[in-house]
This record gives structure tokens, sequence and C-alpha cells, in this order.
């Protein structure tokens, strides 16, 4: 009788690390980020990271991400236009990676397309303590949707708040 509890009690230790393990990883805000080094991945942080930060595509549904790359020659007052093969290359690569409704940043987003992650109430709430004059009010900033300007390792898809720096501010704890 001893052994069966020995190996009950094991399995759990194992399951209970397996599970502390994934715990980090998500609590760290490592999503995969840049781990998907597919050609349609590259593609798109190459043309849409030439003027912003190519962002996670789990922060934003399929709808959205659907009626953005479909209204490029309109992309928030500028001409982002690409190749109808790699418009179609990049749709394929933010459809398959989107966030799921009522999942993660998009918990509480109701059924309209939400176009600006900024608007998110996910993105709201966690930013919605920080003073916007240091934001808005910095030249190093300019827009919430800057996040690398303030995440240091938003470019890995890590939002987490411990590594975040404001520019003429510094570390920012909340």
């Amino acid at each position: 009788m001893g052994y069966i509890r020995w190996g009950v009690a094991g399995s759990f230790l194992i399951a209970a690390w397996g599970l502390g393990l994934t715990g980090v990883s998500i609590a760290s805000g490592n999503y995969g980020g840049r781990s998907d080094n597919s050609v349609e991945a590259e593609l798109y942080r190459e043309e849409c990271g030439a003027c912003h930060l190519a962002y996670p595509a789990r922060m934003l549904p399929v709808d959205s991400w659907t009626e953005i790359m479909a209204t490029l020659e309109d992309h928030f007052d500028e001409n982002a236009e690409v190749s109808d093969e790699t418009a179609t290359m990049i749709n394929a690569y933010l459809t398959d990676k989107a966030g799921k409704p009522g999942r993660g940043m998009l918990k509480r987003v109701k059924q309209d397309i939400p176009l600006r992650i900024t608007e998110l109430p996910y993105f709201v709430h966690e930013h919605d303590d920080v003073p916007v004059r240091l934001v808005r009010g910095n030249d190093e900033v300019g827009s919430f949707s800057n996040c690398n300007a303030c995440h240091q390792r938003a470019e890995n898809g890590d939002f987490d708040e411990d590594s975040v720096r404001i520019p003429g501010y510094g570390r920012w704890d909340d």
C-alpha cells in the first residue's frame, strides 16, 4: 500500500511542477511572440513592423484582423497597401494566430469589431493608472499604441509590467 501512496504523491508533484512552469510562462507574458519563424510571420513583422510594432496577433480577434487587412489603403490615416500576395500571406498568419473572443485580452470585448488595441477593455484597465502626461505628453512615447517605447520586451510579445520603463520617468510600478 505504501508504494501506491508514493506513486500517487509523485504523480501529483510532477503534475504540479509542470503546471507551475506553464504558469510562469503565462505570467511572464511570453506567449510565443517571436518564436514563430514561418514565412508569413516574418513577412508580417517585416511589412507591419516597418512602421509600428508588429502587434502579437492574439491581441485582436479574426474579424478585426480581417477588417484591418481589407482597409490597408486607409490604415489609421495612412496608406499601408501591400501586394495582393503579401496581403494574403499576412492575413492568413494574423487570422490563424488571432485571439479568441472571451479569452485573454479579449475577455470583455463587445460584439463590435475592435480595430484599436488601445480601446480594448483589458488594455484600458491595464493602463488606466498611467498618467496621460507620461504618454501623450512625452515626446519619446507619444501614444499608448507605441507599446515598445515603455515595454522593453514588446517586440517579443512580452508586456509584463515588471519590464516597463517610461522614457523620462523610469521604471513604472503601479
